[in-house]
């Protein structure tokens, strides 16, 4: 609902950040509920290790012009 011309403020989209403790490969995904920095990750796509989460961000959507 937009109250006296005023636009809505856009969310930003969040991602989770994980880093292989082997290799140093670091992978992006969605957020996901219960995400928490220095969390075990999933298993490394290229040595199979162990990641941990290293980051949680968000990510404005570009603002268009015009």
């Amino acid at each position: 609902m937009i109250l006296f011309g005023k636009k809505p403020e856009p969310q930003p989209t969040l991602y989770t950040e994980q880093t292989c403790g082997s290799c140093g490969d670091r992978e992006r995904r969605p957020f996901e509920q219960g995400d928490y920095v220095f969390k075990d990750g999933v298993r490394c796509a290229k040595c199979n290790s162990a990641t941990l989460v290293t980051a949680i961000y968000g990510e404005y959507p570009p603002e268009k012009k015009g």
